[in-house]
């Protein structure tokens, strides 16, 4: 009874939500430290006037990962909730996906 419930979607497995909280908060972190790095070498490398050159591209790269990382949040969750088969939330996640891509693609419009 309860595992027909589960796979309908009437009550909620505790420790897939807890891997996707997980995982979530993984690249989450991984994209706030990665890009916090790149932001203060880069911004330390052009305050000593040194290789701007370098500085100039890590400091891209780190804006980069730092707007990325919200997007790659999105897509680790659609890949979690097709591994659940928690179809409405996949769809419901690729919507948000979707208009996330369409508003980077309007930017550049």
């Amino acid at each position: 009874m309860n595992r027909d419930m589960l796979r309908r979607g009437l009550i909620t497995d505790r420790s897939a939500n807890a891997r996707l909280e997980v995982m979530i908060g993984e690249v989450l972190r991984f994209g706030t430290i990665a890009s916090s790095t790149l932001l203060a070498i880069g911004l330390a490398m052009t305050l000593a006037r040194y290789r701007s050159e370098l500085a100039r591209l890590l400091l891209e790269a780190g804006l980069i990962i730092l707007i990325a990382t919200p997007a790659a949040r999105v897509v680790t969750s659609v890949i979690e909730y097709i591994r659940e088969r928690d179809w409405v939330f996949v769809v419901l996640t690729l919507i948000v996906l979707l208009a996330l891509g369409g508003s980077v693609i309007a930017a550049y419009l």
